[in-house]
């Protein structure tokens, strides 16, 4: 299979250098939490500062964290658009798209990484394990493109205030301080699974969406990529390597920040994928501790996907201090 023909089989992959330049909204987490029964979303907003505050206590230990139930999804605060967004593809290259389903299909027309405003013409065809759907561009060209690569358009002010996001970030959190495997698994983007990056600039990791129920007993040893700087292999299972790193955001006073990635000290700069440009995420932020190591600080993001104009927990990017 040629490059130009790999970037139709892409899931969400490749890191690119590139800084995500939407404004961010810090949010108070046990705000979250009245959000959710309460009926209004807005005034939880006009609420929100936007100074540093914790949104979780500091680490207790496991027998200290209550089970939960999960939250279902009952309160939406806009209406879909009914447009798609290119995903998928870095900066710097294109989605092609083509007059008949399939890479065989002759190259219409070139579609940029940070490509919206196309709209679904309603036409599917399978093609083995993968889904072609037909598109017109804002341009009016029409063609087909694989649909991994194509993401239902939601502006970042529609995500910050959907109360349904913020109910998925709930139970995210929740089901990784009570290692809730099935929890999570009602969250998980259906159509990928959970991807996972140990760092912004490592490939991903992509947990199907039927193992994500076992995902904190599973201990089958996996390759997360390279330590920054170096050709040491990051390898072992979630327990061992991915949940420790949450576990130390979200248990260490962190706040949370609608759109942006908020870092700290580091040689190594956080840039936002750009093949995930058109997704919206929730970044979880642990500062650096006041006097001490300036480089040590984590951010975790939790990207999300809308399927159908439901949000789902799609990926978790790890940004931290490099020395």
């Amino acid at each position: 299979m040629t490059s130009k023909n790999l970037q139709e089989h892409r899931s969400l992959h490749r890191p690119q250098h590139h800084l995500h330049k939407n404004g961010g909204l810090k949010i108070q987490y046990h705000l979250i939490l009245k959000a959710i029964v309460v009926v209004s979303i807005s005034l939880f907003f006009a609420s929100c500062t936007r100074t540093t505050v914790p949104i979780l206590p500091t680490r207790t230990s496991a027998t200290e964290i209550p089970q939960v139930n999960p939250t279902p999804f009952v309160i939406s605060t806009f209406e879909p658009s009914g447009m798609y967004a290119v995903v998928g593809i870095p900066e710097g290259e294109v989605l092609y798209l083509r007059n008949q389903a399939g890479i065989t299909g002759s190259i219409v027309e070139e579609l940029v990484y940070d490509e919206r405003g196309i709209t679904a013409t309603g036409n599917v065809t399978n093609l083995g394990s993968s889904i072609w759907m037909e598109i017109q561009t804002p341009d009016g060209s029409r063609g087909w493109v694989n649909s991994l690569n194509m993401t239902e358009d939601v502006s970042l002010e529609q995500f910050c205030e959907d109360a349904r996001a913020l109910m998925v970030l709930d139970n995210s959190l929740r089901s990784i301080q009570t290692q809730d495997g099935n929890l999570l698994s009602q969250i998980v983007n259906p159509r990928r699974g959970l991807v996972i990056r140990h760092d912004w600039w490592n490939p991903e990791v992509i947990v199907p969406a039927e193992k994500v129920s076992g995902i904190f007993d599973d201990r089958s040893e996996m390759e997360w990529g390279l330590m920054s700087g170096s050709e040491f292999k990051i390898q072992g299972s979630f327990q061992e390597i991915i949940l420790p790193l949450l576990e130390d955001a979200l248990l260490n006073s962190p706040v949370v920040v609608c759109g942006t990635v908020p870092s700290g000290t580091t040689s190594r700069p956080a840039l936002w994928p750009t093949e995930y440009t058109s997704l919206n995420y929730f970044a979880i932020h642990r500062p650096a501790p006041e006097g001490g190591n300036p480089f040590d600080w984590r951010t975790w993001a939790f990207v999300f996907e809308y399927i159908d104009g439901e949000p789902f927990l799609t990926s978790v990017v790890h940004f931290h201090g490099d020395v």
